[in-house]
């Protein structure tokens, strides 16, 4: 009898521990789904803040020769000012932009509501003949510290800027493993989407604007 007790008691014991740990992991658990939530909700405070369109970039065909096209891109932060230009060359004839749409809701099978807001960030330029995962990214041109310049001319709170370098971030580092930047903000920010814009003909000499809408959709047109 009495050499059953302690075994007993090791068992009761391991069992307060084992209950002690669940606890402890539901508690956790919760932790984060609260700070999940407050970064959830400060993104979703954001488009308040934004205004209907912006311009992030505008491009110009520079030439066409030797089956590539070379373009110069500028991009701009949110009160129009230029923060960065670069020139490329890429094979083919014809100039694609890629737009990372980042939903600014929490709810929606394919990243939010019907009327989600959206952050968008330049994603990559490619080409006809050049395909978008062979493309040329862009987030380089406007990084900042983490933060994304197009995004700058606004007084964003810290806990705003902190909630849109998240993003920023995430998409940096889906697209640095090889991933789609899509994949970076499902769950967190709900599903991106990414968005290529076009005309059917582009001339040389000609500047382009890559005109997106805070409630969704991207067009480009003449400056």
């Amino acid at each position: 009898m009495s050499g059953r007790q302690p075994r007993r008691a090791s068992v009761v014991g391991a069992l307060i521990i084992a209950a002690s740990f669940a606890i402890g992991g539901y508690l956790w658990i919760q932790d984060i789904s609260s700070a999940q939530k407050a970064r959830i909700a400060r993104l979703e405070d954001l488009a308040g803040r934004l205004e209907a369109e912006s311009v992030p970039l505008k491009f110009m065909i520079v030439s066409r020769e030797d089956g590539s096209v070379k373009a110069r891109i500028r991009l701009y932060d949110l009160r129009g000012r230029e923060i960065a230009v670069a020139e490329k060359t890429l094979k083919g004839s014809s100039l694609y932009v890629d737009m990372l749409l980042v939903p600014l809701a929490s709810s929606g099978a394919d990243g939010g509501s019907a009327d989600s807001s959206w952050l968008a960030f330049p994603y990559r330029i490619f080409t006809d003949e050049v395909s978008p995962a062979s493309g040329t990214t862009l987030f380089d041109a406007y990084d900042a510290d983490g933060f994304p310049r197009v995004l700058d001319g606004v007084e964003w709170s810290a806990a705003e800027r902190a909630a849109i370098k998240s993003a920023f971030k995430a998409a940096r580092e889906s697209a640095a493993a090889g991933e789609p930047a899509t994949a970076s903000s499902k769950g967190a920010f709900g599903s991106a989407v990414h968005e290529a814009a076009t005309l059917p003909r582009m001339e040389s000499g000609v500047v382009y604007k890559v005109v997106c809408r805070v409630k969704g959709g991207v067009e480009m047109m003449e400056d």
